[in-house]
């Protein structure tokens, strides 16, 4: 074997162990983005349940053996009207913002009157130390 041989072809030692268990396709699928697809499916779950319930009908929500749950047979907007228009939802919503944005402008304006002291730094606490020695 030449050296100009020996130079072409890639020896099994330059790739580093973790380089090789990656390079299959099955184990990527297994130890990756199988958990991630169940990890979003959990997470995405509730939100799709609560979109679908929005806009069914009573007679859907409540007949589990004649409907599908899982799918809007007809839809409907009585829930959101009914949600709008006959209860304080909007009422609480505004109270419920209100609150929010009263909370977060006091607690930046702590943080920002905080800020505006000094930050105490090694050489600005040394200089303290050396002027209650004299």
């Amino acid at each position: 074997m030449t050296d100009a041989t020996a130079a072409e072809t890639p020896s099994k030692a330059t790739v580093t162990p973790d380089q090789m268990a990656w390079e299959s396709r099955t184990r990527r699928l297994v130890t990756i983005y199988l958990p991630l697809a169940l990890f979003v499916i959990v997470l995405l779950f509730p939100f799709y349940w609560m979109t679908i319930t929005s806009f069914k009908p009573n007679a859907e929500l409540y007949d589990y053996k004649k409907y599908n749950p899982f799918w809007i047979g007809s839809p409907t907007l009585g829930h959101i009207k009914h949600l709008l228009f006959e209860t304080a939802y909007p009422r609480w919503l505004m109270v419920t913002m209100g609150v929010a944005i009263c909370s977060t402008t006091l607690s930046a304006s702590v943080a920002r009157k905080g800020r505006s002291r000094p930050i105490a730094t090694p050489c600005c606490t040394a200089r303290r130390m050396m002027r209650r020695r004299t």
